[in-house]
């Protein structure tokens, strides 16, 4: 069984989805009726053994659960990182094997050589300006530092996701989009080492010397390569390009329309847009994902309980259900529409039956998961028309909390989505 968890955790990393996993604890399961937390997980039974570690990370070997979200600790090169659900530790582990992808790019001639050109002339003086205005103003003196005046851009803004004019106006930032794309990683990502090396990276493109072209050529000769990103849904790439074409600015008006399409009201969508624990990306994917699910009534359920996430793991979790939904409704059946019970965002299908997938790390029959699941089924019970209850996981949940569900009239159904996942790892399985 564990095999089967550690090809779920890995293909889920590759394409850079959140998954849920089946987890055994170190000692006997229940003394209680309910699970006492923390619960103690072990990473070398979850995690395959290839990405425990890394030329720049290694996972520590104990992991703490509240019964459903987990708390991982990584030492790294860059620091000690401590992550919680395994949500973010897939987005977290892709980006740090992808930056040690970019430190063998920088290292090699035909970085150094493009850098050392930036490092000249009025395109230095145009990125230090970005980064330290006043220091630099002060440097230069008359000449371009009147002309940099005299452009009169802005260098800061209480949007942390609106880039600096002068950025954008010399192209780094498109650039960045560019090389983040073509990496397979969130260009607004909150890791600030993966920040920091992309915008070296973008700086030294924009001189003209280091191409997006030209960095990928090289990489194509670096052992490993250039991670391939697979998609579950039909519309997952479409929406990876439009986060590369667009501005942050762009994609929140792109958004807010199709969330008007979806008939949500304008002060709920404004609630959702400005949702600081979303950045653009993931704002983006989630909205892109319902959006495709044309025929789903009452999309507008989905993103008011998006608009309770309060931190960014909340945030990529709700963006991680969206896209197992939108995956469900492609690949595996049609609904007709969202439900919300309990807070949570529910399927409902033609034949009355609700289907619930939530994308947690370890569930145990806890205190809080028996009132969230109580909370659900006595919404349930109330719906007129509702004829059966399923709960899908993507991995296993703990031996007692299926049995309790199961007698309270939830449909189990384990490792969903089991063949398209060993599909897309068959493809992405060549590091």
């Amino acid at each position: 069984m564990l095999g089967n968890l550690r090809n779920y955790l890995f293909i889920f990393f590759l394409v850079l989805f959140p998954c849920v996993i089946g987890m055994q604890p170190l000692r006997p399961a229940f003394s209680q009726d309910f699970q006492r937390t923390p619960i103690y997980l072990r990473a070398s039974e979850v995690i395959p053994s290839q990405w425990l570690k890394g030329h720049n990370y290694m996972v520590r070997e104990k992991i703490t659960n509240d019964g459903v979200v987990s708390t991982y600790e990584l030492e790294t090169v860059y620091g000690p990182l401590i992550v919680e659900s395994t949500v973010l530790l897939l987005k977290r582990i892709h980006e740090l094997r992808t930056l040690h992808k970019m430190e063998v790019l920088q290292e090699g001639d035909v970085f150094t050589d493009a850098a050392k050109e930036a490092a000249m002339g009025t395109f230095y003086t145009a990125k230090n300006l970005v980064i330290d205005p006043v220091r630099t103003m002060s440097e230069v003196g008359n000449g371009i530092g009147r002309f940099f005046k005299r452009l009169n851009f802005g260098t800061a803004n209480d949007d942390p996701y609106r880039a600096n004019a002068l950025a954008s106006a010399l192209g780094q930032v498109a650039v960045k989009r560019e090389l983040a794309y073509n990496f397979g990683v969130d260009p607004y990502s909150s890791y600030s080492p993966l920040q920091e090396t992309l915008d070296s990276l973008a700086w030294t493109a924009v001189r003209g010397s280091l191409t997006v072209k030209t960095a990928f050529s090289v990489l194509a000769f670096i052992p490993g390569g250039i991670a391939v990103v697979a998609s579950l849904t039909s519309s997952a790439d479409s929406l990876r390009s439009l986060v590369r074409d667009k501005t942050p600015l762009e994609l929140q008006e792109i958004n807010a329309r199709k969330l008007a399409e979806m008939g949500v009201s304008d002060s709920i969508a404004k609630i959702f847009l400005g949702n600081s624990s979303y950045n653009p990306s993931e704002q983006t994917l989630l909205v892109g994902e319902l959006a495709s699910m044309k025929s789903a009534k009452d999309r507008v359920m989905f993103i008011i309980a998006a608009c309770y996430a309060k931190n960014e793991q909340m945030a990529v979790s709700m963006r991680a259900m969206a896209q197992i939904m939108s995956f469900y409704n492609e690949k595996v059946e049609p609904i007709r529409g969202f439900i919300k019970a309990g807070n949570l965002p529910l399927l409902e299908k033609a034949d009355g039956t609700v289907v619930a997938i939530m994308p947690y790390d370890y569930l145990a029959w806890t205190q809080r998961f028996a009132n969230m699941e109580r909370d659900v089924s006595d919404t349930l019970r109330r719906i007129s028309g509702i004829r059966e209850k399923e709960l899908l996981t993507v991995g296993v949940m703990e031996p007692k909390t299926r049995n309790i569900l199961e007698a309270k009239g939830w449909k189990i159904r384990e490792r969903f989505a089991e063949a398209t996942i060993q599909e897309i790892m068959a493809k992405n399985m060549k590091e």
